[in-house]
């Protein structure tokens, strides 16, 4: 039977877990403070671990915070910048701060319809002899194998189907088929 929140407050084990991850948490907000919070540029924030608040907006240093942080260390962290956002949108310094080259997204393309013969969940390949490549067909898009092993965990030579190689062009290609 599961504990409760409270009984767990009694649990020599769990106690001793809750301690070591808050004894390296304090060590890592005193490291940081060492360098005012910042590395390589990057200000860093802490979480408040009863309010789940940033440390910057304790009302008073006490309890595990006390002999780690001090008054001027709340106002190190809550640093703000002078440059308003007319400067950022009319400099280079918003690219610097802000990467807006994004690259990651992109559009996924559909068949609207599938070769004759041809549904999702089937198994395909070329026509041409050479191609020994294997795809599944899901969301009307063709996925290829990761590899031999995984087309035959999940398939077999019985179940795959050949199509022309202009009809497996036709179809969009979707992520790699891991399984």
């Amino acid at each position: 039977m599961p504990f409760t929140k409270e009984q767990l407050k009694n649990v020599g084990f769990y106690k001793e877990f809750v301690d070591e991850l808050q004894t390296k948490y304090l060590e890592r907000v005193k490291e940081l403070k060492q360098d005012n919070f910042r590395r390589n540029g990057v200000l860093y924030s802490f979480e408040e671990i009863i309010s789940t608040n940033g440390l910057e907006s304790l009302e008073k240093i006490e309890g595990v915070y006390e002999g780690v942080i001090d008054r001027n260390d709340l106002s190190t962290m809550n640093t703000t910048s002078d440059v308003t956002s007319e400067e950022l949108a009319k400099t280079s310094i918003l690219e610097q701060t802000i990467n807006r080259n994004i690259s990651e997204l992109s559009t996924s393309r559909f068949a609207e319809t599938l070769p004759d013969n041809i549904v999702n969940g089937d198994d395909v390949t070329s026509d041409d002899f050479n191609d020994l490549r294997i795809y599944r067909v899901e969301n009307n898009q063709k996925r290829l194998y990761a590899d031999e092993g995984i087309f035959f965990a999940n398939s077999g030579i019985l179940n795959l189907k050949t199509i022309t190689e202009t009809q497996l062009e036709n179809i969009p290609s979707g992520e790699d088929f891991e399984w």
